[in-house]
Formats: structure tokens, sequence, C-alpha cells
């Protein structure tokens, strides 16, 4: 079917005429955009689509419990009542590392409201111990 891109230009050189043959044989040289190109006929495809998930692979893992366990087991999950803790530049005694002092940035639940605030002193499950952020 295809013919040899240096002879198609060969037989269209300045002051050459192609032939009807010639003629037809470049344009059945190249797949016309209505033409479904068969995949065998694609450099490479078939070493690609090989080194793809398996569709089936892919939607097990994502269902898997045990996938990226190693991740999880690292991750900590905040329960409600307990808050997320981010210590505040000036607050360096080591001796209060896990002390939540005035000034410390907290993230959680607290009166079964979500708050990303400061905390500035008080009892941590009242609203009213955080200066509580609602920008969004």
């Amino acid at each position: 079917m295809a013919t040899n891109i240096n002879t198609i230009l060969s037989w269209f050189k300045t002051r050459s005429k192609p032939t009807q043959k010639q003629f037809h044989a470049t344009w059945l040289s190249f797949w016309h955009k209505d033409e479904q190109i068969p995949t065998e006929k694609i450099n490479g495809l078939q070493d690609i689509l090989e080194n793809k998930a398996n569709l089936q692979a892919l939607q097990n893992h994502q269902t898997d419990s045990n996938a990226h366990s190693e991740f999880f087991i690292r991750s900590k999950f905040i329960r409600t009542g307990e808050l997320s803790v981010f210590k505040h530049p000036n607050n360096t005694d080591v001796t209060k590392e896990y002390t939540l002092e005035i000034n410390d940035l907290v993230q959680g639940f607290v009166e079964k409201t979500w708050i990303n605030g400061y905390y500035i002193g008080g009892d941590t499950n009242l609203l009213e111990s955080f200066s509580v952020n609602t920008n969004a």
C-alpha cells in the first residue's frame, strides 16, 4: 500500500508531472482521516499497552484495605473530642512540647463544631476557649 516518501517526492519535482497511477499511489500511501489505523501498525503501541495498569488490578487496589498500609500506620486519625495541635513558634519551652499552650493552632471538633483557630486559654471542650478562624 505505502510508497516510499522519497519516491513520491521524485514524482512531484519541479517541471515533473506524475502519472495518474503515481498520483493514486501517493494518496494510497497515507491514512485518510475516515480510516481506522490498525493498532499493530502503530510502532511501540503494544509495549505501551502492556505496561499500563490492568483495570481489574487497579479496581482491586482501590478497595484493598491493606494497600499502602505503611502510609496509614504513620497517619494520625483524629477522633471527635481530640484536637490536632500545631505549636506556635513562640511556644518554645521543651518541657511543654506536648502541652496545649496559648496561641497554639488547633484543628478539630469542639462542641460538635469543626474549628481551625488559636487556643486562648480555658476548657478545651468549649468554643469560647478558641479564637476561631471563620474564613474558608
